[in-house]
């Protein structure tokens, strides 16, 4: 597994440091988005500033990419593409206003939106509140 994470970071050009191989594994393993307190957390021996910058980096790297789900904090997840040239990685979220947890659904893409002349996006982000079939029931 640690040679899968080195051979991505240095796909990229970033030097696989443990510590970036930890925080890259730890969002690996996490089924839905996570905060960074979240990260920081799951990841509680390592320096947080260690974990800001090292997403950070990734998100400049296109490894992943963060979104604001209305909670009060940032959540970050990885890139399913892996291509640090093109990021097609725009899909919706879900959060549930009852138990809190956002999802992602991949299988829906976000909507192509044509700019205004002069307009350049970075990023793009979809985000539908609701209640989660978990808590409908």
């Amino acid at each position: 597994m640690n040679e899968e994470v080195e051979n991505i970071l240095k796909k990229v050009g970033i030097n696989p440091t443990p510590v970036r191989i930890l925080v890259y594994k730890c969002l690996m393993d996490n089924s839905v988005p996570a905060s960074l307190s979240e990260i920081e957390h799951i990841l509680d021996t390592v320096d947080k500033s260690t974990i800001s910058r090292t997403l950070s980096l990734f998100k400049q790297h296109h490894l992943l990419h963060s979104f604001n789900d209305g909670s009060g904090s940032v959540k970050y997840e990885l890139c399913l593409s892996h291509d640090h040239e093109n990021h097609d990685d725009s899909h919706v979220h879900f959060r549930c206003e009852k138990c809190g947890t956002t999802i992602c659904l991949t299988s829906i893409n976000v909507p192509k939106v044509e700019l205004p002349h002069g307009y350049k996006s970075h990023e793009t982000s979809y985000i539908i509140s609701g209640i989660c079939s978990s808590c409908n029931r």
